[in-house]
């Protein structure tokens, strides 16, 4: 005679308790994952703002090569749609331009939670069409509060470099 072994019936899914557990562990991965993201971002925003600023100024170099005339990089006014420079403003924080003698090449916008300052109140970068070099040097720094400083230099050579420094900006 043959015995039949009888199985029980296999279950498929999970318990309720599992199912808990698993959204427990995935909330505290949510809560530590999550302030670095807004970190990342914020460093991200940063490096391409101040990756904007090199952009800009070398482009007025090269225009300056190009068009054998001066260019021009200023501020661009607060809340204005200025197309020229104006040697009254100092802030760099709303944006900048791209100017020759007589019009606006190119515009530029700071995001919004970036600093943007100059050591001496720079109100412009002019650049030679001899060589593209820079009539007097400058360095920017750009910031957002708790993260390092990213410096932006422009030698008498019309060299532009970037550098992110140890400090942390308050």
């Amino acid at each position: 005679m043959m015995h039949k072994h009888i199985h029980p019936k296999r279950q498929t899914g999970s318990s309720l308790l599992e199912v808990m557990v698993s959204i427990s562990i995935l909330g505290i991965l949510a809560a530590v994952a999550v302030p670095s993201m807004v970190d990342w971002v914020k460093d991200v925003r940063l490096a391409s703002q101040s990756d904007m600023l090199v952009s800009a100024l070398n482009t007025a170099r090269l225009e300056a090569i190009k068009r054998r005339s001066n260019m021009t990089v200023c501020p661009k006014p607060t809340g204005t749609s200025a197309t020229s420079c104006s040697t009254s403003v100092t802030d760099w924080s709303s944006g900048w331009l791209v100017n020759d003698t007589s019009s606006k090449v190119l515009e530029f916008l700071v995001q919004r939670g970036i600093t943007v300052s100059t050591g001496g109140s720079a109100t412009s970068v002019v650049f030679n069409p001899t060589l593209g070099s820079a009539q007097s040097a400058a360095t920017f720094t750009l910031c957002i509060s708790g993260h390092k400083q990213h410096q932006v230099a422009v030698a008498l050579s019309g060299r532009v470099s970037k550098t992110v420094t140890t400090t942390v900006c308050s």
